[in-house]
């Protein structure tokens, strides 16, 4: 069994260093988003024969088998993502992205071996004990190796490849000079679609959803619940924690924040016209009847330089990195003896 580890660093290693810049709720998106749709329709690789022999990268050896596991592990992490017509597609182009990154992890182990990095047991322990600290509660490391098949000494060796292979990296950046506030402040000006924020709105709601079994009156139950609110006998999250139709109830009815053109029109109308902290007036959805009460209105406007600063400036230098760390992956590539063998 290939360990999973491994195979999730070395598919981003090459993007180690780049900026993740964006925060949805703040405006501010400082990365671009490849068109993963663009390549014409080729036959699905995906059926052929997993033993066969697709790549040998200074004769090592990668097999369909081994790209097939990364795309089905990447097509079932993002497939509820994707409109089901654009999912053979994207698989095709998830095959070719996965054979490429493989390459690129075999070169990197190779350059590995040949610098000689050391990792300390302490490094190892430390990492592991931080992939146990993020597992949900009540799961344990060793039950999540059990799954996937691997053990804790292979987990440890592939702790020990993905730190080795970082430090390489680090090295290579070594020279890289951090961006500045001119260098912050040129690109602010150049890009200032990147810093606007949209109208939004903090809400929760209550559902009352329509039942052909119920004989009772699900506007007029809500009506009833509204009034309880209004007059103090229990608060919105109580209520809704209590009454609300929707899995939003769990958490007190909260809906987060949103902006326009998430929501059906009559609930959008609704959350963005009425008062912060005021219990509105009952909309009807087809989901069913709602009250709902916003907590928060952010207007639309741009966020200042001084706000966004620091966030650029990262942003700035790890794209630098990243430029470089492309620049010696592309060098292991054109110095290495690369064999496509078949699709």
């Amino acid at each position: 069994m290939r360990h999973t580890y491994t195979l999730l660093f070395v598919l981003t290693a090459s993007l180690l260093f780049t900026a993740m810049a964006q925060d949805n709720s703040n405006g501010i998106d400082l990365s671009k988003t490849e068109d993963l749709f663009s390549a014409p329709m080729q036959p699905n690789p995906l059926t052929n024969d997993p033993e066969a022999i697709v790549v040998r990268v200074n004769n090592m050896e990668i097999k369909r088998g081994e790209i097939i596991e990364l795309v089905n592990l990447t097509m079932q992490r993002i497939g509820e993502q994707v409109p089901p017509q654009q999912l053979p597609q994207l698989q095709q182009q998830m095959y070719t992205r996965v054979k490429n990154d493989l390459i690129n992890a075999k070169l990197i182990e190779s350059a590995v071996k040949m610098s000689d990095i050391q990792v300390s047991e302490a490094d190892i322990e430390a990492e592991l004990t931080a992939i146990r600290g993020s597992l949900p509660e009540g799961k344990t490391l060793e039950e999540l190796l059990a799954v996937q098949e691997n053990t804790l000494t292979e987990l440890k060796s592939d702790i020990r490849n993905q730190l080795a292979s970082q430090t390489l990296f680090e090295q290579q950046v070594i020279g890289v000079t951090d961006a500045n506030e001119v260098d912050a402040k040129t690109f602010y000006d150049e890009n200032p679609t990147n810093f606007q924020t949209p109208e939004q709105v903090t809400a929760g709601h209550i559902l009352i959803a329509v039942s052909e079994d119920s004989s009772e009156d699900p506007k007029a139950t809500l009506e009833e619940i509204r009034a309880s609110i209004i007059a103090g006998e229990a608060s919105f999250a109580e209520a809704a924690a209590a009454h609300s139709s929707c899995p939003s109830s769990a958490n007190g009815g909260s809906l987060g924040t949103f902006g326009k053109g998430q929501m059906v029109p009559e609930f959008e109308i609704a959350a963005f016209t009425q008062e912060v902290g005021e219990v509105g007036d009952i909309v009807e959805t087809q989901f069913g009847y709602h009250i709902i009460q916003v907590s928060e209105r952010t207007e639309e406007g741009t966020i200042a330089f001084q706000t966004a600063k620091n966030q650029i400036i990262e942003f700035l230098t790890n794209q630098s990195k990243q430029q470089v760390i492309s620049s010696y992956i592309e060098t292991l590539r054109d110095q290495a003896t690369i064999e496509e063998l078949s699709l």
